[in-house]
């Protein structure tokens, strides 16, 4: 990827979480967060990648960013001097979501082999641990 892309998808990332906090004034959006951003080489389109606190609202959340793409896009335009202005298309993100629930699975197994472990340090109910 060229530094100019990677610019251009740090100002778009940048300029669209100011857009969507300042404004617009939808409840489902105020936990959103713009993740990251894909621009393509030939600059035709923005693939703007966002998560929600909230899981239950994404359909609500891609809905109204679906509605509202012209109104952001109108306002990236005016905030971001570009010779040509990819169109933007919203994706939800649930990597973050994914992430979060690995590591409570990682903390669940963990607190399993410690409740196995006894005062000694030997793991209870471990046939190779009975002396015969």
């Amino acid at each position: 990827m060229s530094l100019r892309i990677e610019k251009i998808n740090s100002q778009m990332q940048r300029v669209v979480m100011e857009i969507l906090q300042q404004e617009v004034d939808d409840p489902a959006l105020s936990l959103l967060s713009v993740i990251r951003v894909e621009t393509a080489l030939d600059l035709h389109e923005s693939r703007i990648y966002f998560s929600l606190l909230d899981d239950t609202k994404v359909k609500h959340a891609q809905d109204a960013l679906d509605k509202m793409n012209g109104f952001i896009r109108g306002h990236v335009g005016k905030r971001m001097t570009m010779k040509f202005l990819p169109e933007l298309k919203f994706i939800y993100d649930d990597s973050i979501r994914y992430s979060v629930e690995i590591c409570k699975k990682i903390e669940e197994a963990r607190a399993g082999d410690s409740d196995q472990v006894n005062g000694n340090g030997n793991k209870k109910d471990n046939p190779s641990d009975t002396k015969e």
